[in-house]
């Protein structure tokens, strides 16, 4: 009895209502390759601006938000003391520069008088070191100069780059030091400007060939916009890095734009497009037909026997809904494209009329799996 309840149960696994899924025949269609990826603008340059010296700001000389040039002052601190310590040092050059002259002056007429016997020898070397010594305290006097004008400059703060300024970090009359962990401001560069995506590893060798072949346009544009709106900007590809995330088999890649008119803004995420080829022939199928394997990705196929089975492909480039093919699936040859779970390879299926939807392919045919081997 209990080989023959054994017998019920596999008789009933057997007669199981088979699961509906969806199913299209592979067709080809034109497929220009092409990159699409999230980025991130990025300045090429960002200057947190700090000050190198104490002291009050007395002068703030730009509007948050104003473009300035590189060189451009925009905050004065409080300079008395450093003027007077240059005037002090100015001082001092011109009095070692005085003595000087009286010690050339001490040593020449020596040197005159000795070959008369008016000046012994001992004293003619008293004057040529008084001279040297005289000379020494010039360069040490200039060098007190420079030191005391490098000290003034610092208390007038310049832009290091061009660009746009941000928040202030510090208003009029605020004491600021040297070393500063706020900055006083950060200035941007906007023009031109970066952005920063990854290029996933099946496209990887496609922007190696086309950088080897010229520029690679690269076109941004707001996220999310469907390709509808027009284009942020035009720029080129400027860098693919020299090494592979471990992780995800990806590579950093960068865009330069000129960004007239400003209209990508640091830390936007936009959508990135790169044309990598022509236009030619590819498999076209629905998102949720191509799963995510263990090595590659793959479909499932259906064969003359209405068996299924697992089938590696690699993947060309996605558009809108579609995964273009560049191997592993033949014209003609019947997928299933949705319902893909609880698929096991060797399942016999039935196929009816069905359709896909938002797909933008032909519509499909629904079919049935069973388990076991039995049609």
């Amino acid at each position: 009895m209990a080989i023959a309840g054994c017998g019920k149960t596999d008789n009933a696994a057997r007669k199981k209502p088979p699961q509906v899924v969806g199913a299209m025949p592979a067709k080809a269609e034109y497929f220009a390759p092409r990159l699409v990826a999230l980025g991130t603008v990025t300045p090429l340059q960002s200057v947190a601006v700090r000050p190198r010296s104490d002291g009050e700001i007395t002068r703030i000389m730009f509007r948050e938000g104003d473009d300035v040039r590189a060189g451009q002052p925009l905050f004065q601190l409080d300079d008395r003391a450093q003027r007077a310590a240059l005037g002090q040092a100015q001082a001092n050059l011109a009095s070692a520069r005085a003595a000087a002259v009286q010690a050339r002056g001490d040593f020449q007429r020596a040197q005159q008088l000795v070959g008369k016997g008016f000046v012994s020898a001992a004293v003619l070397d008293q004057r040529r070191a008084s001279a040297g010594t005289a000379e020494a305290a010039i360069a040490a006097a200039r060098a007190e100069v420079q030191s005391a004008q490098t000290a003034l400059s610092f208390q007038t703060i310049r832009a290091p780059v061009g660009g746009r300024t941000g928040e202030l970090g510090f208003r009029l009359g605020a004491n600021v030091r040297n070393g500063e962990t706020v900055p006083l401001v950060t200035v941007n560069q906007l023009s031109p400007i970066s952005v920063r995506f990854l290029v996933p590893p099946e496209q990887v060798q496609d922007v190696r060939s086309a950088m080897g072949k010229g520029g690679i346009i690269v076109v941004a544009r707001p996220q999310d916009d469907g390709g509808d709106a027009p284009p942020l900007a035009t720029g080129r590809l400027s860098f693919l890095d020299n090494n592979v995330n471990a992780g995800t088999g990806s590579v950093t890649a960068k865009a330069e734009f000129v960004n007239a008119g400003a209209r990508l803004w640091p830390g936007a995420i936009i959508t990135v497009e790169l044309p990598l080829a022509g236009s030619s022939p590819r498999i076209a199928l629905p998102e949720a037909a191509v799963q995510t394997g263990r090595d590659s990705p793959f479909v499932w196929a259906i064969g003359p026997d209405h068996k299924i089975a697992m089938r590696d492909v690699t993947v060309a480039g996605r558009v809108n809904g579609k995964v273009f093919l560049a191997s592993g699936v033949a014209p003609g040859e019947s997928i299933i494209v949705d319902t893909l779970t609880k698929l096991r390879p060797g399942d016999t299926v039935r196929t009816r009329a069905g359709r896909a939807k938002g797909t933008g392919l032909d519509a499909p045919r629904t079919v049935a799996t069973t388990a076991g081997n039995g049609g």
